[in-house]
């Protein structure tokens, strides 16, 4: 992903019910270009199916604008 301007992330998987099944990122980065790989891993540490997953990426920068995008991936094992 590529941000603007320095501010705050916020990356998280979501199975297809909406359930939130890894947070990935939530935290400050810089503007420029960044990229994050899931390892399939869920927040307790247990390696999930293969199956389709969504990603929602929230972005506020410093005038406090948000900006959010989600997609589908597939994950296969």
């Amino acid at each position: 992903f590529q941000l603007t301007a320095t501010g705050s992330v916020e990356l998280a998987v979501f199975d297809v019910r909406g359930a939130r099944v890894a947070g990935l990122v939530a935290d400050e980065r810089d503007a420029g270009e960044h990229a994050v790989v899931w390892d399939g891993i869920d927040d307790r540490g247990q390696p999930v199916a293969s199956g389709v997953y969504l990603y929602r990426l929230r972005a506020a920068g410093a005038d406090g604008a948000l900006q959010q995008s989600s997609r589908r991936m597939v994950l296969v094992r």
